[in-house]
């Protein structure tokens, strides 16, 4: 389970500390901050795939990702994590590629160090790097130099590809690459999931949602047709609502009481849509080690938000789940169902921080 992180020159994380629970719900108000939280942790899941600079790319360089408020003279401009979970720590820092780099590569990130220890801070080292370079633990627990330069712009976890040499950096990749981001389940008109479409089994579903009615039918087929009836039950009383055409189709259909036929996805509103993709996410067949939620509570109807409570309480009995949300009704609801660690979060400066960690301007330290 992830236990800790700490992001630092990451837009408005100048140096952002948050303490993980089982479920840790992170609200706030437009703007503080919450989604560069949502797209740090992404960005981690992108580097284990070997797509770091990719992603950086997607948000404009390694230069528009950098802290943009007042710095001290001799403060590196560089971007930092440091995860602790309950196998493993890792840190990883990077920086603007060298002036003197011959590459148009301009915007992408340099990889400057790395550590990965097992055991916690304080663990084991089983791999550290600096700069291209980097010295790696073997399966008889004999620390090797890499016998190649790593490209500068990509983590170790994704350029050491041999598990049997390096099983603990193979086994740490695995772990980010299982992570799960819901952000936004597109329903607008042209939605893929308003179509009917050929199906086949499913027990992840598409981040935008498209292989929902699949998804659900799954669900169902793999024994765990009550959890996903009583949510739905709990959401829409007396609802009724059927997945496949025949002949391999699916689509969602669904049949409220008082009305004589069923209603087909492309006539459903973008908060039914959206609870039965949350749903799906949450009652997944197989479930990841970390789930991470976006705003899950737009378009539902406040009604619906004890029942969304009620499906993250049961999902987090298989996995650790964050919430990102600015809706406090939420916050409290999953709070009351699950015993989650809140964490509000505030703007000072243009700074993110943690409610209550108060105004005074800091020390700021950094290595290297």
């Amino acid at each position: 389970m992830l236990q800790s992180l700490h992001i630092r020159g990451y837009r408005s994380l100048r140096d952002f500390r948050l303490e993980l629970g089982r479920v840790t719900v992170v609200s706030g108000e437009n703007g503080v901050g919450k989604s560069n939280l949502n797209r740090s942790l992404a960005l981690m899941q992108r580097m284990a795939d070997g797509r770091f600079a990719e992603a950086l790319a997607e948000e404009g360089g390694m230069p528009s990702l950098l802290w943009a408020g007042e710095r001290r003279a001799d403060e590196p401009r560089r971007i930092s994590w440091k995860l602790d979970h309950s196998d493993f720590h890792l840190s990883l820092e990077c920086g603007i590629s060298p002036a003197d780099l011959r590459s148009a590569f301009q915007t992408d990130p340099d990889v400057k160090e790395e550590t990965l220890r097992y055991g916690g801070t304080k663990g084991r080292i089983v791999a550290k790097r600096k700069g291209p370079m980097a010295e790696l633990r073997d399966q008889e627990g004999r620390m090797q130099v890499s016998p190649l330069p790593f490209h500068s712009s990509e983590s170790m976890l994704s350029e050491v590809r041999d598990g049997i040499r390096f099983p603990a950096l193979a086994a740490t990749r695995e772990v980010f690459l299982r992570w799960r981001f819901y952000h936004q389940f597109r329903t607008d008109f042209d939605s893929a999931m308003r179509r009917p479409r050929l199906g086949s089994w499913s027990p992840v579903l598409a981040h935008d949602g498209s292989n929902l009615a699949a998804t659900l039918q799954t669900i169902i087929e793999s024994g765990f047709e009550d959890p996903l009836n009583e949510a739905v039950e709990a959401a829409f009383p007396g609802l009724e609502w059927n997945l496949c055409d025949g002949d391999g189709i699916f689509q969602l259909k669904i049949l409220r009481p008082g009305l004589k036929r069923y209603l087909t996805a492309n006539e459903l509103s973008d908060g039914t849509l959206r609870f039965y993709c949350l749903c799906a996410a949450l009652l997944t067949t197989k479930p990841p080690p970390l789930l991470v939620l976006n705003e899950p509570e737009n378009s539902l109807h406040p009604d619906l938000l004890m029942p969304l409570a009620g499906l993250i309480e049961r999902a987090s009995r298989d996995m650790q789940i964050i919430v990102v949300t600015h809706a406090q009704p939420l916050a409290e609801a999953i709070r009351e169902r699950c015993d989650a660690r809140l964490a509000r979060l505030i703007a000072f400066e243009g700074e993110t921080r943690l409610e209550g960690q108060g105004t005074a301007r800091r020390v700021w330290t950094f290595d290297g």
